[in-house]
């Protein structure tokens, strides 16, 4: 469902010009439930917001979402908390409201009721326990889940400076965010579009509760206002402790501060001179969690690893299979192509050109023995790309990973196996294993999808780790939905403008990258692990050395076939 007829389009509006009793203003944000019919209860909520507060003044706090990845699921948190102040506000008047606000929980909880306690998503979650209070029931929910919920539920005593303080506070505190929007112009790729009467008209529709929400791209502000950004992400934090928070968050840094900006000044470069890097292990940051936002989401983060576990063992046996099977590829790719040579020896045959240095020098290797090229002469890198597109799929991609490595490792080929994904400015490398770790590869369970990624930057710091190889053939395998999407703009020299790093212009950097590291002398291969739509973009970075697994008993003939590839080329 991404549309929504012209008729119940009208009937949205007149359902809010209603409960706002105010025709006057053309809505910015309409609710339809998942057939494209108008949501009657959600748009009299809307309507009555309209009605009881100054709307300009939450207009510029929804608009201050927009300039975060997680924004719809922001916004959709405010709404939570604007429904509950504005029902208690108009029950009295309306009592028909809570007959239509009770069918709604019960609609809500009979969709996703219960994927939203087994498959974790804080929206969900706080939804779901919102509309189970509705009726009357006990939410089963963590204690940090239940705090949050509970600020986030206003009361109809507050004003509507008293609810914008109140959500600046409490998104700084929970979410990390400023309310505060830093603006500088320029412009924004269209989000979406939608033909009217031959013209063409911003509008995105985008899940929301039940259903879904017309959500045009001036919602909120005026157009012009929302096409304004400033090229840094906003963040109430300077940039020492923004780089703490980051810490905190990721792991300490595997460099020092004085090594860490040397990096940044080589890498961080051309479209990413605005960025930064945090290299890690993952090793918990030394503190205490300063708020339960921190302590929420390192529940979430447990929860997530322990389910990428379960899930390989789920499979165990066919795991096991694959892991044999891809070893066994490897292997034979390596004799078959890695070139034999003839090496100095103190046995084998005579080499006549040699002898006079035995006498004169007591030099013993005078004999030549032709060996086979071995696999000590080849390392392997995996890159994971651990961005929240990769969310429904965190558990097939920790087990691809983890197969992969396991037989690298059983073939005794050293094999660094890292993540990315990038926030707030930063794109982050957490490595699992490293080369000389071989009992290590358990941690790549701890793999956990956070925020955007920037893979032109990802695939140029890994480059560089790369090149300290000892070895002299190198195999780079990402594994990766090849969706560059970072919330930090780049400048477009073309239209002296600046350029979301997404689409077009997220994909060609992604291709020019790969290029220079294949022009260095790395190869490299993609494991796709996204939707139909995006492989055109996988065809345009890796050209014909990428695979899509639809199974995980495919991994290993198709890694194999990659590698095998690779291997006689190198």
């Amino acid at each position: 469902m991404n549309s929504v007829s012209e008729l119940q389009r009208r009937r949205a509006v007149n359902q809010i010009w209603n409960a706002a009793e105010d025709y006057s203003f053309l809505p910015d944000f309409k609710a339809f439930d998942k057939d494209g019919n108008a949501e009657l209860y959600w748009n009299s909520v809307i309507g009555a917001v309209r009605r009881h507060y100054e709307y300009a003044k939450l207009a510029k706090v929804f608009a201050s979402f927009q300039q975060y990845e997680e924004s719809d699921e922001y916004e959709g948190l405010l709404w939570i908390g604007l429904e509950n102040a504005v029902y208690q506000k108009e029950q009295p008047e309306r009592p028909v409201l809570e007959k239509l606000r009770r069918d709604y929980a019960e609609r809500y909880l009979a969709v996703y009721g219960a994927s939203s306690l087994d498959d974790y998503h804080l929206y969900d979650c706080l939804a779901t326990a919102h509309y189970e209070r509705i009726l009357g029931k006990e939410p089963q929910m963590s204690r940090y889940d239940k705090k949050l919920l509970d600020e986030l539920e206003f009361g109809p005593e507050l004003d509507t400076d008293a609810i914008v303080e109140r959500a600046g506070e409490l998104f700084s505190r929970w979410f990390q965010i400023t309310l505060e929007e830093k603006r500088r112009e320029r412009r924004l790729p269209l989000i979406g579009f939608k033909r009217r009467g031959g013209k063409k008209e911003k509008t995105r529709y985008r899940q929301f509760g039940i259903g879904i929400a017309d959500h045009p791209l001036h919602a909120y502000t005026d157009e012009e206002e929302l096409l304004r950004r400033e090229d840094e992400p906003t963040t109430h934090l300077n940039a020492a402790q923004l780089r703490a928070f980051m810490a905190f968050k990721f792991g300490a840094s595997m460099y020092s501060e004085q090594e860490n900006a040397e990096l940044e000044r080589k890498l961080c470069s051309g479209n990413h001179s605005l960025c930064h890097l945090l290299f890690t292990r993952g090793v918990p940051e030394k503190g205490k969690i300063q708020n339960a936002f921190e302590a929420l989401r390192k529940e979430r983060e447990a929860k997530q690893i322990e389910m990428n576990r379960q899930y390989y063992r789920q499979h165990l046996a066919e795991n096991r299979t694959s892991i044999d099977r891809l070893a066994s590829r490897i292997r034979n790719s390596v004799l078959l192509y890695l070139q034999p040579s003839d090496i100095r020896s103190d046995s084998g045959k005579l080499d006549g050109t040699r002898i006079w240095r035995a006498g004169i020098l007591q030099d013993e290797k005078v004999f030549l023995r032709t060996e086979q090229g071995n696999m000590g002469d080849l390392s392997v890198d995996i890159l994971l790309d651990a961005s929240t597109s990769q969310s429904e799929r965190q558990e097939r991609v920790s087990t691809q990973g983890y197969i992969i490595a396991e037989a690298l490792t059983r073939c005794s080929i050293p094999c660094r196996v890292m993540s990315f994904c990038s926030m707030t400015g930063y794109t982050i490398l957490r490595i699992f294993r490293e080369y000389d770790k071989p009992r290590e590869n358990e941690k790549i369970f701890e793999y956990v999808s956070n925020g955007c990624n920037r893979d032109g930057l990802a695939i140029r710091a890994v480059h560089e780790l790369m090149n300290n190889s000892p070895c002299e053939n190198k195999i780079l395998i990402l594994l990766s939905d090849v969706k560059p999407h970072d919330a930090l703009r780049v400048f477009s020299e073309d239209s002296s403008d600046y350029t979301a790093y997404e689409r077009e212009t997220g994909v060609r950097d992604t291709a020019a990258e790969v290029r220079k590291a294949r022009g260095d002398g790395i190869a490299v291969i993609c494991v796709f692990t996204g939707d139909e739509q995006d492989l055109p973009n996988a065809k345009l970075v890796y050209n014909k050395d990428f695979t899509r697994i639809a199974t995980v008993d495919k991994l290993a003939d198709a890694v194999g076939t990659l590698l095998q590839n690779q291997i006689r080329n190198l």
